[in-house]
């Protein structure tokens, strides 16, 4: 009796300790989703040295492949645009362009975090991180200024749906809110590779009632964008 007593205590003892490995093995990170609002601006030369900011939007995904290091792919909807009447500039303010163009982003990133993410337990408070990447920029589906026309519409399309290749930069930090749950924030500055974001080139020559305007061969146009979201870990069970 007393033998089987001792068997039925070590099984009541076993038995939790397989099931806990079983589910621990049956645990796979599959990686991270994340979705989120913001602002974004451009830096050219329209507009002067005011900057107009418009509201967007994107997701993400992203996979730890080491403790600190991360990939990700993302998308986000990036609206530019800027309006000379807005600068204190009387120049820049007398020649009255403007502009807006909706892009659309897809990019690729490798990302540096300042702590070990810790994959499965998601419980580091405030975790920063640095990313660089590259991305392709679309503009659809709207192409609106008040100061370049097209003698072909052909032209148009090609300035449209060319894309424009982008260089990001991200800062920015996690704060888990739950195990598998988090909020962040981030801040993305991106160089391009081309002068004509704003549709003012150094080769355009504009000419209006004021004079005539080339835009200054000062380099490519930038734009930078700030949000904020919310992210979950992928732990699939099977």
């Amino acid at each position: 009796m007393l033998k089987q007593i001792r068997v039925l205590i070590l099984i009541f003892i076993l038995v939790p300790i397989y099931t806990f490995a079983q589910q621990s093995s049956l645990m796979e990170y599959k990686g991270e989703i994340g979705a989120n609002i913001g602002t974004t601006t451009y830096f050219g030369q329209i507009g002067g040295e005011t900057h107009s900011y418009s509201a967007n939007f994107g997701f993400y995904f992203r996979k730890i492949t080491a403790d600190h290091i991360g990939v990700r792919i993302n998308y986000e909807y990036v609206p530019l645009g800027a309006n000379d009447s807005l600068s204190n500039n009387t120049t820049i303010k007398q020649r009255g362009f403007q502009f807006f163009r909706p892009f659309h982003e897809l990019g690729f990133s490798i990302e540096y975090f300042l702590k070990n993410q810790q994959i499965k337990y998601n419980l580091i408070k405030f975790n920063p991180y640095v990313g660089v990447g590259m991305s392709y920029i679309l503009n659809l589906p709207n192409d609106f200024n008040n100061f370049k026309t097209y003698n072909l519409l052909l032209d148009k399309y090609k300035d449209q749906f060319i894309p424009i290749v982008a260089f990001p930069i991200n800062i920015g930090f996690q704060y888990p809110i739950k195990k598998d749950i988090s909020l962040y924030s981030e801040l993305t500055y991106r160089y391009t590779t081309s002068d004509v974001i704003d549709n003012f080139g150094s080769s355009d020559p504009i000419t209006t009632i004021n004079g005539t305007y080339i835009a200054a061969k000062n380099g490519n146009d930038k734009y930078m964008s700030f949000k904020i979201g919310i992210s979950k870990i992928l732990n699939f069970r099977y």
